[in-house]
């Protein structure tokens, strides 16, 4: 049994590892400032704190006379599109980094699990890209990722905390916690609110890309997997930057069409121009995740459309 530090543990992917780390037997302490992540959807097991961990002055408090384990930052903003227009919000993820690694002393820790993002990579040199591919962030959110996964570097050669830098591809699907993200951006959600009619029409960014159907083609993982992945990480010696992903990649109109076929519904979608930043196609290489994690995901494009089609409508049902 670890006992573990979780920041954003009240969030979309968060919320689902803490469940898998209480009924691994683990002791869970979250950290979240809820301006996305619900309150309701932290495991009772979990001791919460209400606090943002970019409030330095707040967490050195919270530190005092605690130890942990490892802590597990899922903290952040996440919006790649957003980070291009609004790069002062988004120079918090590299805060919260900062402040986090200042109390780990104090706090005794000796490992960071940390969310990064396959944005980091930017416009990748290859069909499949490993975690030796170049590091040229397209977007601002993608750069926070990259500097975060700095900081723990040196934090490794000055204070000898270890790390797992877990690169994400796409996250989709439902955790069994019916998460309705409150400003839906990812796809999988915003078809979800165009099938409840939340939203009149899907926007589509970009058709004209070099891909089979024009639109950008992401690697997309079930946020099961994806904390499982997590878990397993608490278990690794050193330090690692980690590939998550399926290595297959679905087209945005894959994925409308795969929605269609679990709903019985058309989507109504419109292209629209494209994102700044946007690369046309990101898949993964799993070689590291699968001899270092021991990690496969196990669920595919079905499960992640079905589950979040279920919980979309279990929950315009209420």
């Amino acid at each position: 049994m670890k006992n573990i530090l979780v920041t954003g543990g009240a969030g979309y992917i968060g919320s689902v590892t803490v469940r898998g780390l209480l009924n691994s037997g683990h002791k869970v302490t979250v950290l979240d400032n809820l301006y996305k992540g619900r309150r309701e959807l932290i495991d009772k097991r979990a001791v919460f704190h209400k606090l943002d961990v970019i409030n330095l002055p707040a967490l050195e408090r919270f530190s005092r006379g605690k130890k942990f384990d490892v802590i597990v930052h899922f903290a952040a903003l996440k919006d790649a599109g957003e980070s291009m227009v609004r790069s002062d919000w988004y120079q918090d993820n590299i805060t919260g980094v900062m402040n986090l690694l200042k109390i780990a002393p104090k706090l005794k820790v000796k490992q960071f699990v940390f969310s990064s993002s396959a944005a980091v990579y930017g416009e990748p040199g290859t069909r499949v890209i490993d975690e030796d591919h170049s590091c040229h962030p397209t977007n601002f959110y993608g750069y926070t990722k990259l500097a975060g996964e700095e900081l723990l570097e040196w934090a490794r050669k000055l204070k000898g905390i270890e790390y797992v830098a877990l690169r994400y591809f796409n996250v989709a699907g439902d955790g069994g916690l019916n998460y309705i993200d409150p400003k839906a951006r990812n796809i999988f959600n915003v078809i979800g609110e165009v099938l409840c009619g939340r939203k009149k029409v899907l926007e589509i960014f970009g058709g004209d890309y070099h891909t089979k159907d024009g639109t950008g083609i992401r690697d997309y993982i079930h946020v099961t997997d994806l904390a499982k992945a997590h878990e397993k990480a608490l278990k690794v010696k050193g330090s690692h930057f980690i590939n998550l992903g399926s290595e297959k990649g679905y087209s945005v109109l894959e994925i409308v069409k795969e929605f269609e076929r679990v709903s019985g519904e058309k989507v109504p979608y419109k292209i629209i121009k494209r994102r700044a930043g946007d690369p046309a196609s990101l898949i993964a290489t799993s070689a590291k995740a699968k001899s270092i994690l021991k990690w496969v995901p196990k669920l595919g494009l079905r499960e992640m459309v079905e589950s979040t089609w279920r919980a979309y409508r279990k929950t315009s049902e209420v």
